[in-house]
């Protein structure tokens, strides 16, 4: 299993494991939601094995660090209730990946994406090869 791919717009730069990619500056105000969006996809390599070789991946929006609290919508959603709600598996093509963030107080945060390929069957939590790392800087005035 390889790490997962993240990539911050649909033709931009791709990165993957642990240290991540860092994605572009978000503007965002105090208690007025907004968007924040992303492309992944499952980047394994099975097809010597006698399973997909692709499989949904999960994400999970996390407050890296900053001076308040951040609300997600949907914060975490794993490759299993992927896969369920699109009642197939992966096609190893990029997938848009969105969530909704409220801040509740001004400054600079960064927001932490990890997104897993935990789904497969050659995978785990414990397994570096297994999950990525993106960042987004956000800037959030009053």
């Amino acid at each position: 299993s390889l790490n997962p791919a993240i990539r911050f717009t649909r033709d931009g730069p791709e990165g993957s494991g642990r240290e991540g990619i860092m994605g572009p500056r978000i503007r965002a105000s105090v208690g007025t939601p907004v968007t924040l969006s992303v492309f992944v996809r499952d980047r394994g390599e099975r097809d010597q094995y006698e399973v997909p070789s692709f499989f949904q991946v999960g994400t999970e929006w996390i407050m890296h660090q900053g001076p308040g609290m951040i609300d997600f919508e949907n914060p975490i959603i794993t490759g299993r209730q992927r896969e369920e709600a699109a009642r197939e598996g992966a096609s190893g093509d990029w997938a848009e990946v969105t969530t909704q963030a409220t801040f509740s107080e001004p400054g600079d945060y960064v927001i932490r994406l990890r997104v897993d390929n935990f789904a497969a069957p050659d995978t785990s939590f414990g397994n570096q090869c297994c999950w990525s790392n993106g960042y987004l800087p956000v800037t959030v005035r009053p």
